[in-house]
C-alpha cells in the first residue's frame, strides 16, 4: 500500500512539475538611448554550476529568457563593439552589478540594461630623432577608487608598438589614463657593458616615458576618455638619460632582514630600476637622472611559530622613506636607519557581551588605512596583533560590522577613543585597543524613484555622516543596491546625522573622495538615524523615499 502511494506522489508531481520563472527586458545604447540587436544575454545561476541560460536581442533590442528555475542570477549583456555590462552595474568597473531575485512562476519584465561603445587610446612612439620605434613597450596606466583611495593601477591591456611603431589600445572603459613608453620591458633586455672606441661618443640610452614626454609621471598629461571615445594622435618620443646606480646602507636591529626599492614620488606608478639586496645593503642600478623615493625596511624572517598558521601579523615589518635626488655622480651612496614598529595588540567585544557570529572561509579580516595589502585576521575570541609603520593609522571593520548586523560604537586605548581620530603611534610603541561593536543602531527603508516618479530598481544608495571625521571610514558609509521594485534597506546604523543619496551611475565608494562628493553634496537627504532597541528582534526601520540623482 504504501509503495502505491509514494508511487501516486511521484507521478503527481510529474503531472504538476514547479512553475518555472521569466526574465525579460531591452538593451539600449547608453549615449544615443537606441535599442541594441544581436546582444547575448546570459543569466547566470548564483546557487549552481549548472550552464547559464541565453538568448539574444532582436531588432528592437527586446529579449525573453523562459524556463528559469527560481533562485538568484547575474544578468550580463555583451556584443561587438560594446563593453560587457551586468545589469545593476554602478560604473564602468562594476564586474557584478545587481542580483536578479527569482520565485516560483514569477515573471520579471520591464528590465533595462544599458551598454557602453567602448573607447580606444592609439598613436605612435618614436626615437629621438623622430623615426618610429618598433617593438617597444606600452604601458597604460588608468585611474580608480578602491576601498574609498584614489588609486592608479597598471592596466591588463599593456603590450609593444608594432612594426611602425604603432599602438592601439581599445575595449577600454570611460576614465582618466596615463600612457608611458619604454624602449623594452622590464627585464627583457640583457644589461651590457659598452666597448665602444673611447673616440666614439657614448649616447645616453632610452627610458621610460610618460605621454606627451616626461621621465616624471607627475609631470604627465592624463587623458580623459568619454564613453566610446577615440583619442588618437597620442604620440611619444622616447627621452635619454644617463643610468646611474643608487646604494644604500641600511642599519637595521640584530637579525632583522632589509628590504628596499627605488619608486618613482607617486608609488602606484611601479618601481625604478633594478633592485638586490645584499645583507644590510640595497643597489639600485639603470637609474635615469631624476626625483625618486626610497622605500625601506626591515623584518624578522621566519617570526611565525612553528606549526601554527598566524594570520593576525603582517610578516612585512614596516616601512619608511625618504625623497632621493639622481642628477650629477654616477653613482649614489647614501644610509638609512629602518624604522622601528610599532606593536598593536585588541580585543573585539560587543557592547552586549554577546560573542561574534561564527565566521566563515578564513574569519574575520580588518584592514589598516584602506589598503588592499593591510589585512589582519581576528582570532577566534576577538582578538588580534598588529605590527604597523610609525604614523597615523585607519583601521576599518567594514566585514565584521556586516556580518554581524553591528556598527562600531567605539575603538579605545585607555580613556582615549580613536574612532574619528585614528591611531598615532611611533616605533616602539605597544598600543592596546578595545574595538566595542554597538548593538543599538537604527535602521532606514524606503523607495527611489526617478523624475517621472518610477521606481527605479539596481540603484545605488549611500548613507554618508554629515560628521566630516567619519566620512573617510567604509564601515560608517554603508551603502546598497535597490531591489526590483526600487526598495532599498540600511542596517546597523551608527545613531546620528546623515545624507542619503541615491546615484545612477557612480564609481563605487568613490563617494569617499571629497572632491566626488562636492558636486552631490547638496542633493543628499537629510536624515537623523535613532538610536535601536538592542532588545527588539527587528528594530523598526525609519522610512525615507529617494529621489534618483543622474
Amino acid at each position: 500500500m504504501t509503495s502505491v502511494l509514494v508511487l501516486a506522489l511521484i507521478l503527481a508531481q510529474q503531472a504538476n512539475p514547479p512553475e518555472k520563472a521569466t526574465v525579460s527586458g531591452t538593451v539600449v545604447d547608453s549615449i544615443t538611448g537606441q535599442p541594441l540587436d544581436k546582444v547575448r544575454i546570459i543569466a547566470e545561476h548564483h546557487n549552481s554550476h549548472d550552464p547559464g541560460a541565453s538568448t539574444t536581442t532582436d531588432s528592437k533590442g527586446e529579449f525573453t529568457l523562459i524556463d528559469l528555475d527560481p533562485g538568484e542570477y547575474r544578468l550580463s549583456a555583451k556584443r561587438s563593439g560594446y563593453l560587457e555590462t551586468y545589469y545593476g552595474a554602478k560604473d564602468a568597473f562594476d564586474y557584478d552589478g545587481s542580483p536578479i531575485v527569482l520565485t516560483t512562476d514569477q515573471s520579471v519584465d520591464s528590465l533595462r540594461m544599458k551598454m557602453t561603445p567602448f573607447g580606444v587610446i592609439a598613436g605612435t612612439v618614436r626615437d629621438s630623432d623622430g623615426e618610429p620605434f618598433a617593438g617597444a613597450a606600452v604601458d597604460l596606466f588608468v585611474i580608480r577608487h578602491q576601498n574609498g583611495r584614489r588609486v592608479i593601477t597598471l592596466d591588463d591591456n599593456s603590450h609593444n608598438t608594432d612594426d611602425l611603431g604603432q599602438f592601439r589600445f581599445a575595449g577600454l572603459r570611460p576614465g582618466r589614463y596615463y600612457i608611458a613608453a619604454s624602449a623594452s620591458r622590464h627585464g627583457e633586455q640583457v644589461a651590457t657593458i659598452d666597448h665602444s672606441p673611447k673616440s666614439v661618443p657614448h649616447p645616453d640610452p632610452a627610458v621610460p616615458t610618460f605621454y606627451p614626454g616626461t621621465t616624471d609621471p607627475s609631470n604627465a598629461t592624463a587623458i580623459d576618455l568619454a564613453p566610446a571615445g577615440r583619442q588618437t594622435g597620442v604620440d611619444i618620443t622616447l627621452l635619454h638619460s644617463r643610468l646611474h646606480k643608487l646604494i644604500v646602507h641600511i642599519q637595521a636591529a640584530a637579525g632583522q632582514r632589509v628590504n628596499g626599492r627605488l619608486t618613482y614620488a607617486e608609488e602606484q606608478f611601479g618601481q625604478v630600476g633594478d633592485s638586490n639586496t645584499d645583507k644590510e645593503t640595497v643597489v639600485v642600478t639603470s637609474v635615469p637622472s631624476g626625483s625618486y623615493v626610497f622605500r625601506f625596511g626591515a623584518s624578522e624572517p621566519g617570526k611565525q611559530t612553528p606549526g601554527v598558521l598566524d594570520f593576525t601579523e603582517s610578516s612585512n615589518g614596516c616601512d619608511a622613506s625618504m625623497p632621493v635626488v639622481i642628477d650629477k655622480d654616477d653613482t649614489v651612496e647614501m644610509t638609512a636607519t629602518a624604522p622601528a614598529c610599532a606593536q598593536i595588540t585588541g580585543h573585539v567585544i560587543t557592547d552586549n557581551g554577546k560573542p561574534l557570529k561564527e565566521p566563515g572561509g578564513w574569519g574575520y579580516t580588518f584592514v589598516l588605512d584602506n589598503k588592499d595589502n593591510g589585512h589582519f585576521y581576528l582570532k577566534a575570541d576577538g582578538s588580534f596583533r598588529m605590527t604597523v609603520a610609525p604614523g597615523n593609522h585607519t583601521l576599518d571593520f567594514s566585514d565584521i560590522r556586516d556580518e554581524n548586523n553591528l556598527y562600531i560604537k567605539s575603538i579605545r586605548s585607555g580613556n582615549q577613543d580613536l574612532l574619528r581620530s585614528g591611531l598615532t603611534v611611533n616605533g616602539g610603541d605597544h598600543l592596546d585597543l578595545e574595538v566595542v561593536l554597538g548593538s543599538d543602531g537604527g535602521r532606514v527603508d524606503g523607495a527611489v524613484s526617478d523624475a517621472d516618479g518610477k521606481p527605479v530598481p539596481a540603484a545605488m544608495v549611500v548613507l554618508i555622516p554629515n560628521d566630516p571625521a567619519l566620512r573617510s571610514r567604509l564601515d560608517y558609509t554603508p551603502s546598497t543596491t535597490t531591489t526590483q521594485a526600487g526598495h532599498y534597506e540600511i542596517k546597523a546604523i551608527a545613531p546620528g546625522d546623515y545624507k542619503l543619496f541615491a546615484f545612477d551611475d557612480i564609481e563605487k565608494e568613490s563617494w569617499l573622495d571629497p572632491d566626488v562628493l562636492r558636486d552631490f553634496e547638496s542633493r543628499g537627504t537629510p536624515v537623523t538615524v535613532k538610536p535601536g532597541d538592542p532588545n527588539a528582534k527587528d528594530t523598526p526601520a525609519q522610512t525615507v523615499d529617494l529621489k534618483l540623482i543622474q
